[in-house]
């Protein structure tokens, strides 16, 4: 027999277990005869009949009394010690399913302690009324069909119980309980990472780390191994003992999440017995099936020994029937809260965060349903008195506030034991100001910025000093490498090398007229050692930001500066540090009437504003300049339907000459920031008098100020004004956000568009009579310089939003207005910017989940050249893109709300007429799903051509669907949710069906044979419409993909040869259009010159109509360098044709760059140095591997190794070539 029988031979009869209680019965009885005592234990075992053997079966056999309980020195057993509640028979109510649409708890009156508090009163949790059925456990795999009847343990008197013993942290224990599958683990690493302090104990791992160490040698884990890899349990003297010995190594936790245990109500009676606690247990609930998935995927991809498919069906049996009861054990006695597991896992964690928040730290209610990714933002009273400046909002108690990191975090006033007494003696005398903020809040950039303003103030930062220090001495000091450890770890400096290099920075700059401290004090103890020390604080600044852009900040800083405390684990810890310890200090600063909080999450110079009028009114008595900071939003409602055209264009484009004609032609209102400045300052008002002050200061002017005049301005002329011209804005990006989401959104950009070099001749022209200081060559070209590197980015967001209308702008005054007077036109006439859809083939297309319309697109695309649009992937491209738009949308579906339609709409008709020019015509996929939007989109678009009806009876798109599930893994591919989707489909899209049947535009598609012959009744639809099937159907498209230096071009030259393609570059097709002197050719020259990108809709139209003329002689192209990105694949197939396959060369970096070194040294190139072409590989690697990745997904790449010489090569792509029928 081997070691391993003998184990699973013990195991299963339970022999250790029976030495064990053997042992302990002779322990507890000590009888006379020993021998005898163990016969009559045997003989009592066989006559029973006994299945299961506990620890302590004998130790009631001669009925004797247990040994009298060992009371700790306060006298008291651990069973008699108060709850956290402090009422033993207090118990909090049940908790209703979460997740559910059910009737929630109504708001609690009391709240328990802070977080802060190791001992969470039970005293304080909710007491709330519920519905009646509310509080048993009835949903999925947790109905449950026991007797209503509270499951009571069986009382024995073992042994006195260990936990009087045992003295064990006095701290909230909360068991965390599902189906194994369920995702415990995962919710509650976030528990624990969200709430600082709280430990996790999962059973599970416990077991298994405890495997690892001893090893299966020793008999008694070896034994535990069996089990678990069998998904039978553990024994419960090993589980408790576990956790015991896991709950007394943390005497200094805040709370106890336990995973995984108690699994059955032996279990619960050792945990009773033990530790006699248990605050609150949550269940996740989820259905068997999708258990069952995840176990095994799990056990595919880790090896976890207990996710095989014979433990993964034992796992769940017992769950059903032995853990279920022990969830009935605790609902009877009101501690459960189900919450629904079959969600996204940010759904389940809000939920759970939001029960924690309940039930331990007294924020809000319970949480009702949601269906968004969302950070919990609790209502509490605010912790600071302080209005915060720049923030629009007052600061009222029981406000529900944006989640500021200042304002979010409730504290308690710390008690200081030593007080500031002024300045001490030695000391230079100037005031002190601590300039506070959570970690990439921005304070070292607004202490500079400061400075710049104020010369004679002097600027301290403890982490520059230190970083300083440590950069002057090296590692190789003992001290400063701690020093450089402890920072790299994001903890603080000794308090006694921070204070003493704070003074030696004072003294070294005694003229200072104030000192500014960044940095510190960062806890209680720094700012006693400061008040001890130095003393005699003025006041402190905190800059309020949220923690999201906090962390943002700091890991792109991280990448750029490589400073040693902004690695992602100092950042977690630092902003931890910051909420734990340096928020309790700002709020003794706001007690004692010294702090000013300022709104950190604004435009920099904002920030810089409002922080001057602070320092302007302290130090220079000033009236505060934040009058300038427009109050409320009178007048928006004038301006709601305002069209709003931005103008951009750089000096001596002309764009003002422009502005005066559309004014005279559209009765457009032109307004210039500048001249509204100007009359401002002119008019003598007291708004003026404050711009004049900070214009001679050379600062510049805050955004809300020019916002709000550009408002005032355009309320004042909305009722006699067709639109408003605002020129030469927004000149950055943040003012075209903030444009449009404060005041309205702007129709488009009107962009001028002309060369630096014309630019300039006209500026040095204008200057032979102007007399402008500023137009000189040198000035000039400083003055492009800035309007490229700050306008670009404006031009770009908007170009996204299919907002930009580029004027070319280099001929005569009257012919630019003549491409001007075409974009008004269409804005003037609502209906003409449809103009370019015509005549365009429209289909809607309608069909049932499973109709297979998606794959009839797909052909249709292909054949007959349309583009294939869906409302779902406009959305979701456009969430995507973080356009203003994207990010209303975004917080529309975030609140579960419907997109309105006439967003929809726009974004129909935006993507409409930017692929009209390459479109033989449209596919409106799954629309008009209600009778409404077919109406409107016929009435505001264009009139459909056709509505195509995919026709499958419900039993068919059922069978496909299931049929679906078994590969797609989708959640709603399940019978029941099919059901509802097919009833929805035909209650809403029947009356759209009926609707165009009246006016003969719908044509059925009998749906329910092969693809192809589905395809063929398409087919016959077309042709009966005259549609003819698009040039390029049948031509076959080779994309051609490598890094520069790869040899591809080489190779294709060598196709070309042999089997008759046509070659087309991009980039060739580019430099062609250029030298031709089309007026099209001029407009590419100057993006290129410019260095900007041409954009994809030009690119197809030049590849469709250089296929188009190529068609004479051959239908295969070699596509070549083509496609860079992801989208020009995904484009290049919708409207033009797909690709048959892609050509992968794949070449190491480094022979890639040996072979353009070596180009490098006769071609001339100014790219085929080593350090662009680094650039260039990294470049090709982020954009082409995604396009790769996709058409891999398809079978559609084929990677030649391309390291050989050229025939060598070649003689791998013959391979290819030959293998397909071209």
């Amino acid at each position: 027999m081997s070691s391993e029988d003998a184990k699973s031979y013990l195991a299963k009869r339970e022999v250790p277990r029976l030495f064990e209680s053997l042992m302990t019965g002779l322990m507890f009885h000590r009888p006379d005869d020993h021998l005898d005592y163990l016969i009559e234990c045997l003989k009592k075992v066989k006559a029973d009949k006994k299945s299961h053997i506990a620890w302590d079966t004998f130790v009631d056999i001669k009925k004797r009394s247990p040994l009298p309980p060992i009371s700790p020195e306060n006298g008291k057993s651990r069973n008699d010690r108060p709850s956290s509640r402090g009422q033993p028979g207090s118990r909090p109510h049940s908790r209703g399913k979460m997740g559910s649409r059910e009737k929630r708890p109504e708001s609690r009156e009391s709240k328990p302690q802070s977080k802060g508090s190791r001992r969470s009163s039970r005293s304080d949790k909710i007491d709330n009324k519920l519905d009646p059925h509310v509080g048993q456990v009835t949903a999925k795999l947790l109905d449950h069909e026991d007797t209503d009847e509270p499951i009571v343990l069986n009382e024995q008197s073992p042994l006195p119980p260990i936990s009087q013993k045992i003295q064990l942290p006095d701290v909230p224990i909360v068991l965390i309980i599902g189906g194994p599958g369920s995702g415990k683990l995962t919710q509650v690493k976030r528990l624990v990472d969200r709430y600082t302090g709280w430990v996790h104990l999962s059973m599970g791992d416990l077991l298994r780390n405890q495997i690892g160490d001893k090893g299966t040698a020793e008999m008694k884990w070896g034994m535990v191994n069996d089990l678990i890899s069998k998904g039978e349990m553990a024994p419960e003297d090993v589980t408790v003992e576990l956790l015991l010995e896991n709950l007394k190594k943390h005497d200094d936790a805040a709370g106890f999440i336990v995973e995984g245990y108690p699994r059955d109500m032996r279990q619960v009676a050792e945990l009773d017995k033990y530790i006699n606690r248990v605050d609150l247990v949550v269940v996740l609930d989820c259905e068997e099936h999708y258990l069952k998935m995840r176990l095994l995927q799990r056990g595919a991809h880790t090896g976890r020994l207990d996710d095989n498919i014979d433990a993964v069906h034992k796992r769940i049996t017992f769950f059903k029937q032995n853990t279920l009861p022990v969830i009935k054990h605790y609902d009877d006695q009101q501690k459960v809260v189900v919450v629904d597991g079959d969600r996204d896992t940010e759904e389940i964690a809000y939920e759970l965060a939001r029960t924690f928040d309940v039930f331990f730290y007294g924020q809000g209610n319970l949480p009702v349903v949601v269906t968004r990714k969302i950070e919990p933002k609790p209502k509490h009273q605010a912790p600071f008195k302080t209005k915060p400046i720049g923030s629009d909002e007052p600061n009222k108690e029981n406000l529900d506030e944006t989640d500021k990191m200042v304002r979010s975090q409730a504290q308690n006033v710390i008690e200081i034991e030593v007080k500031d007494t002024g300045r001490k003696e030695g000391l230079p005398q100037a005031p002190i100001v601590f300039i506070a903020g959570g970690p990439g809040s921005g304070k070292g950039t607004q202490c500079k910025k400061l400075l710049e303003r104020y010369p004679d103030f002097v600027h301290l930062s403890m982490g520059d000093i230190l970083r300083t220090q440590i950069t002057k001495h090296g590692t190789a000091d003992a001290k400063w490498d701690m020093v450089s450890t402890l920072l790299q770890k994001g903890e603080m400096a000794p308090r006694e090398m921070a204070i003493d290099l704070l003074k030696d920075s004072m003294n070294e700059n005694k003229d200072a007229k104030v000192f500014i401290v960044e940095g510190y004090p960062r806890d209680k103890k720094q700012l006693e050692e400061f008040f001890q020390h130095i003393g005699g604080l003025g006041f402190a600044i905190v800059l309020d930001c949220e923690e999201y852009y906090l962390q943002k900040r700091l890991v792109e800083r991280g990448e750029q500066t490589e400073r040693i405390d902004d690695n992602l684990s100092a950042i977690s810890n630092r902003l931890t540090f910051f909420k734990n310890n340096t928020l309790p200090v700002l709020k003794y600063f706001d007690e004692d009437g010294k702090l000013v909080v300022i709104n950190g999450d604004r435009d920099i110079d904002e920030i810089n504003f409002d922080l001057c009028s602070v320092f302007d009114m302290a130090f220079y008595g000033k009236t505060p300049q934040n009058a300038l900071l427009p109050q409320g939003n009178s007048g928006s409602g004038a301006l709601k339907d305002a069209k709003v055209v931005f103008v951009v264009g750089g000096p001596g484009s002309g764009k003002g000459t422009q502005c005066a004609k559309i004014v005279e032609k559209y009765g457009f209102t032109h307004l210039s920031t500048g001249d509204l400045l100007r009359e401002e300052v002119a008019s003598g008002s007291e708004r003026g008098k404050q711009l004049t002050e900070i214009m001679k200061k050379g600062d510049l002017v805050p955004l809300n100020t020019v916002l709000a005049m550009l408002k005032d301005a355009m309320v004042a002329k909305a009722a006699t004004s067709k639109g408003f011209l605002i020129d030469g804005y927004p000149r950055e990006l943040e003012q075209g956000i903030r444009f449009e989401k404060e005041v309205v959104p702007a129709q488009f950009v009107l962009c001028f568009d002309v060369s630096d070099k014309i630019m300039t001749d006209r500026l040095l022209d204008r200057a032979k009579t102007s007399g402008r200081a500023d137009d000189n060559e040198e000035t000039i070209k400083k003055r492009l310089k800035t309007f490229h590197d700050i306008t670009q980015p404006v031009i770009d967001y908007f170009q996204k939003q299919n907002k930009v209308r580029m004027i070319p702008a280099e001929t005569t005054v009257d012919e630019i207005f003549g491409e001007v007077q075409k974009v008004f036109d269409g804005l003037a006439q609502p209906g003409n910017s449809t103009e370019c859809l015509k005549n365009t083939n429209i289909f809607f297309v309608v069909g049932g989940p499973g109709s297979g319309k998606g794959t009839q697109c797909a052909k249709i695309v292909e054949k007959y050249g349309f583009t294939h649009l869906s409302t779902g992937d406009l959305l979701r491209e456009e969430v995507a893109s973080g356009s203003e738009r994207g990010k209303e949308l975004t917080s529309i579906m975030e609140r579960g709300a419907l997109v309105p339609l006439d967003t929809v709409l726009a974004m129909l008709k935006d993507a409409m007429v930017a692929k009209a020019a390459t479109s033989k015509g449209f596919l409106i996929d799954g629309y008009p799903r209600e009778l409404e939007q077919g109406i409107r989109f016929e009435k505001e678009v264009r009139p459909a051509k056709v509505m195509l009806n995919f026709h499958v009876s419900d039993e068919t798109m059922t069978e496909r669907l299931l049929y679906r599930a078994k590969t797609s893994g989708r959640a709603d591919d399940n019978e029941e949710t099919i059901k509802k989707r097919l009833k929805t489909f035909h209650d809403s899209t029947q009356p759209v069906i009926d609707h165009f049947e009246k006016a003969g535009k719908v044509k059925t598609i009998k749906a329910e044979g092969s693809v192809d012959e589905i395809f063929a009744q398409v087919q016959n639809v077309f042709k009966d419409l005259n549609i003819e099937e698009s040039k390029l159907s049948d031509a076959k498209v080779v994309f051609v993909v490598g890094g520069p230096g790869s040899g591809k071009g080489t190779q294709c030259s060598k196709i070309v040869e042999k089997y008759g393609f046509c070659h087309l570059s991009s980039g060739d097709l580019l430099r062609a259009e250029v030298n031709s002197g089309t007026a099209r050719g001029k407009q590419l020259n100057e993006i290129m010159e410019k260095g900007d990108l041409v954009s994809l809709d030009v690119v197809l139209q030049l590849l469709r109509e250089a296929m188009l003329g190529k068609l004479s002689t051959t239908k295969c192209f070699l596509i070549d360098g083509y496609p860079r990105e992801l989208e020009q694949g995904k484009r290049f197939e919708n409207e033009l044709v797909e690709c048959t396959s892609v050509l992968h060369f794949d070449v190491s970096d480094d022979t890639m760059t040996k072979r353009l070194l070596e180009r490098g040294k006769s071609s001339g190139r100014v790219d085929d140095n080593e350090e662009t072409i680094k650039k260039r590989l990294r470049t090709f690697h982020n954009q082409t591997q995604p396009v790769i990745d996709y058409y891999a997904k398809q079978n559609k790449v084929n990677t030649i190794k391309a390291e050989g010489g050229v025939d060598d090569i070649f003689a791998e792509v013959k391979k290819f070539m030959d293998s397909k029928s071209w």
